[in-house]
């Protein structure tokens, strides 16, 4: 039991990865459509990511909970962080464009709070630095353009989650091959 409980503190960076990809892209395409004179039309393109990133996360967490059957508490906390983590985002968007406020900034913040808990939880040094790169960036944009908050969005996402994901990732498979 307990060497099944040690297993499952685990994480494989497949969801930094899956939406640090998905975010770099959308940052990019958005702030190339902007630079081509597509305005708020740009904005779209956010509501591709979901459609695109929810099914395949579903699909993965369908299928690693088939291969480990056993479900710890700190799979519950952990799925809690996250969880809220994504309901706090909606409202963090909502509120935001309601008030014709950019929520880039606010984004980099929650994201920063929540990869910092993730960074103490697994010890993984790399979260730890994508956090406090989150929290800066986040400063950061407040005192740019929105075209250049994207940039700055893509950039921090991939030094905060997606070469984290990567670096988790290979971790998760040596450790499979232990």
């Amino acid at each position: 039991m307990m060497g099944i409980a040690k297993n499952k503190v685990t994480e494989t960076g497949f969801h930094f990865m899956l939406w640090g990809f998905l975010i770099v892209v959308a940052s990019l395409t958005q702030y190339y459509l902007i630079g081509n004179g597509f305005g708020n039309d740009s904005n779209l393109v956010w509501l591709i990511m979901p459609v695109i990133g929810v099914p395949i996360a579903f699909i993965y967490e369908y299928k690693r909970g088939k291969k480990y059957q056993t479900t710890t508490k700190f799979d519950k906390v952990y799925g809690f962080l996250w969880s809220g983590f994504g309901i706090t985002l909606v409202i963090t968007i909502f509120i935001s464009l309601a008030h014709h406020i950019n929520p880039i900034a606010f984004i980099l913040v929650l994201v920063g709070l929540t990869t910092f808990v993730s960074a103490a939880i697994y010890k993984f040094t790399p979260l730890l630095i994508g956090s406090i790169v989150f929290w800066i960036t986040g400063i950061l944009c407040v005192f740019v353009a929105v075209p250049e908050q994207l940039l700055i969005y893509a950039g921090a996402i991939f030094i905060g989650y997606v070469i984290p994901g990567l670096l988790l990732w290979k971790k998760s498979k040596t450790n499979a091959d232990v």
